[in-house]
């Protein structure tokens, strides 16, 4: 059961799929617009004022530049600026665009990623353009390191409440081999909507941070990314069943 949005379309469904897996598509949190986009306009309209811009998901580039696009925003002001990424798949949303990301921090995730752009932070602007949720821990790090720090949230995440029909019952049958858990986000969506079901299942976990979430609410991952990505996750699991 993959559980990250996208559904049918996503990356780690079709990985799997090339495998020979059968694959439940199960999102268990839904990306959508904020609820207004004055934060994000105002932002847009003063995109000189930063000397970085960073981003934590794809979904946030996506969601950043296309508004960007439909506002007739100066576009040539993300690539006056520095970019940074946090991982491979949001370096990747970027190049969509033609926009290469300046740093990418060797392990995918906030404390990797402020930990590189610490010894630049001094003095700088930085936006962080991010979800409706997540952790501060990037942000406090760069305000640490001397960096000036605005945060917008240019995508709103929210937990799905109900379950299809005929996942919660293969689930609940113990016909599910596999759970993947790609964030803390999700992993906390999951044990709200499903409990104590997930115990008859195998959890995989992408990174340490997801795992830790999972085990502070009650549920121990049977295997981990070693690689903080969808095909590290599909080798983890792999490695688990091998």
């Amino acid at each position: 059961m993959v559980t990250r949005p996208g559904g049918e379309d996503d990356a780690l469904t079709k990985q799997l799929r090339e495998l020979g897996a059968e694959v439940l598509a199960q999102p268990v949190i839904r990306i959508s617009d904020p609820p207004d986009w004055q934060a994000v306009d105002s932002v847009l309209d003063q995109l000189d004022q930063f000397d970085w811009f960073v981003f934590s998901s794809a979904n946030g580039v996506q969601y950043f530049i296309e508004r960007l696009l439909d506002i007739g925003g100066d576009f040539g002001q993300l690539r006056r600026a520095k970019l940074a990424a946090i991982g491979p798949a949001t370096s990747d949303a970027l190049l969509r665009h033609r926009l290469l990301a300046d740093v990418i921090p060797p392990e995918f995730r906030a404390e990797s990623l402020a930990d590189a752009l610490a010894g630049q932070a001094s003095g700088k602007r930085f936006l962080l353009v991010r979800a409706s949720r997540g952790r501060e821990i990037l942000a406090e790090q760069l305000r640490s390191a001397g960096a000036i720090v605005e945060q917008v949230v240019a995508y709103t995440s929210s937990d799905v409440d109900q379950p299809a029909p005929d996942v919660a019952a293969k689930l609940e049958a113990g016909k599910i081999d596999w759970i993947t858990v790609t964030s803390s986000s999700i992993a906390r969506a999951l044990v709200n909507l499903f409990g104590e079901k997930l115990l008859q299942s195998k959890l995989a976990s992408i990174s340490p941070v997801t795992s830790t979430t999972l085990r502070e609410l009650g549920y121990e991952p049977a295997a981990e990314a070693e690689q903080y990505t969808m095909p590290g996750l599909v080798q983890a699991i792999r490695r688990a069943v091998n």
